[in-house]
């Protein structure tokens, strides 16, 4: 099933980690279906309990309206080249699967350092697009068979679908790893 999604944003920083409320769910969908998105996933940074209430919120109140996928930003300081720290978006998908994407690639470091357990990456970003090198972006997406993403790392509502991706959410769950 093709999706148009926004894979990056800071929902709950958004609302400054408020508990999620029926009126937050409504707000943030309205502002998805108005961007033209199927869906988006929350990705603030270090905390995925947040993007994990709104999910079961937006369930409740409004099923099968959009897709709300919850996750978090992190930190990676890959153990072969430590220097080379970089943020990466974990999203938690249906089945208990794990996709990770390798966030504004040059942002830290200009070195791209792909592990084994990253499944995209960040082709273009609404707030970091000034240093992602986009022919170096697609040719170590292509050379790790990286699926790529344009999103919006939206800090505010409205941000929200400043970038986004047409995507198979099949092949991402393909992609991605088991949890235990």
């Amino acid at each position: 099933m093709t999706v148009r999604l926004d894979i990056h944003t800071h929902v709950g920083e958004m609302f400054g980690f408020r508990p999620p409320t029926p009126e937050i769910a409504e707000t943030v969908i309205a502002r998805i279906k108005s961007a033209g998105l199927d869906g988006i996933a929350v990705t603030d940074h270090w905390r995925r309990d947040w993007g994990l209430a709104l999910h079961r919120v937006a369930e409740r109140h409004f099923p099968n309206q959009v897709i709300i996928i919850p996750g978090h930003e992190i930190d990676i300081r890959p153990a072969r080249s430590p220097f080379d720290e970089y943020h990466c978006t974990e999203l938690y998908l249906p089945g208990g699967r794990l996709f990770r994407t390798y966030c504004h690639p040059g942002y830290y470091t200009p070195n791209i350092i792909i592990e084994d357990d990253i499944h995209g990456i960040e082709i273009a970003n609404y707030h970091h697009d000034w240093h992602i090198r986009r022919a170096l972006v697609e040719q170590v997406a292509e050379a790790h068979g990286l699926l790529t993403f344009s999103v919006s790392d939206a800090n505010t509502i409205g941000e929200i679908g400043a970038g986004a991706t047409e995507v198979d959410l099949e092949e991402m769950m393909r992609r991605a790893i088991a949890l235990d």
